[in-house]
């Protein structure tokens, strides 16, 4: 079994990307998917800032169900 895949994953997260770059999608590990929410999405936020891409990113978008959970801007 995956460690993740979209549809069995819990939380998926969307990073928006600035204009002419690819947005970055993620889905959270699947055993994690009887944690709570919040603790899901501090630890996604916490492996995405290790890749070179969390410089760039605009807007993280969190979905569970495809329906928006939270939403986190990045500060100007």
């Amino acid at each position: 079994m995956p460690a993740y895949q979209n549809g069995i994953s819990k939380i998926k997260m969307v990073a928006l990307m600035p204009p002419n770059e690819n947005n970055i999608t993620w889905h959270s590990f699947i055993s994690l998917n009887k944690r709570p929410n919040m603790e899901i999405i501090n630890g996604m936020i916490k492996r995405f800032k290790a890749t070179e891409a969390v410089n760039r990113v605009q807007v993280y978008q969190f979905f569970e169900n495809g329906e928006l959970i939270h939403e986190l801007k990045r500060p100007s």
